[in-house]
């Protein structure tokens, strides 16, 4: 079996997204600030679009302008949590007056926000780029291995009414080739190895998953394909990240269990 005609058209569009993430994520300091306030402020529109079309802009100039403020403040301090909470309390007002499925909205911004202000703490501390890029390049690595063997080989649907489109092949593909790559990278760049880094790597596919089939219910509901039509042949921002928002947005929890708040590198770097 060939693959899909799209394939070309992804791949491009992939390669460009991916020299802007690099490019950002290296440089640091102020590019990386400013590509994640493009990325959040795209995500944000398309979330409240796909949620509910009532007062969808508001929502989401609401929202992105929050974050932007908080990410332009550059660090966690009483500013910063007080704009994130105002921004929380008049976004769930404005819902709550304009549209039934304001919690949604809601969920949203703390989503989305907690997320993005994870990648960019881990982004400031030490190792932080390293850890960044193991774990984006999993997602990366598990999500283009899905697509590609559940292209070629197909299989049964393991997802029907949420995403059609997934089959057992990609399932299993995504786990197996995503875990050995987060394997490889710590074998290579951690200070020791055990099991843990099988279950944390394994754990990073399935949060993956889970967030990808997150954003393909809200469309399923929504009766759109794609999120945004701003990527050729991937749809929107909030379609490319949806298997990375679930990772940061529980991390701070996690790095909390580990006692590893000071440095989070150390939960997979050790």
């Amino acid at each position: 079996m060939t693959l899909p005609s799209d394939i070309k058209i992804r791949s491009l569009s992939s390669l460009v997204l991916l020299s802007v993430l690099i490019f950002s994520l290296i440089r640091g300091e102020t590019y990386f600030t400013v590509f994640l306030i493009i990325v959040s402020l795209f995500m944000f529109f398309e979330w409240m679009r796909l949620i509910s079309k009532n007062y969808w802009i508001i929502r989401g100039f609401i929202a992105s302008t929050g974050l932007a403020i908080i990410l332009m403040i550059g660090s966690i301090n009483s500013l910063s949590i007080i704009t994130f909470f105002l921004s929380f309390l008049f976004l769930t007002i404005f819902s709550k007056l304009t549209i039934e499925n304001y919690k949604m909205s809601s969920f949203g911004f703390i989503y989305i926000s907690l997320s993005i202000l994870t990648i960019n703490w881990i982004r400031e501390s030490d190792q932080g780029l390293l850890l960044l890029i193991i774990i984006l390049s999993t997602i990366f690595v598990s999500d283009i291995a899905a697509y590609i063997f559940g292209s070629l080989l197909g299989g049964p649907k393991l997802f029907k009414v949420i995403s059609p489109n997934k089959t057992l092949s990609g399932f299993i593909a995504a786990f197996i080739i995503g875990t050995f790559w987060f394997i490889f990278l710590t074998l290579n760049y951690s200070n020791s190895f055990n099991f843990y880094n099988i279950y944390v790597g394994f754990g990073i596919v399935f949060l993956s998953i889970i967030g990808d089939l997150l954003i393909s219910s809200l469309k399923r509901k929504a009766n759109i394909k794609d999120s945004g039509i701003f990527i050729p042949g991937h749809g929107g921002f909030l379609d490319r990240a949806d298997s990375i928002l679930p990772i940061f947005f529980l991390m701070p929890i996690y790095t909390v269990f580990m006692n590893a708040i000071e440095n989070p590198s150390i939960i997979i770097l050790g």
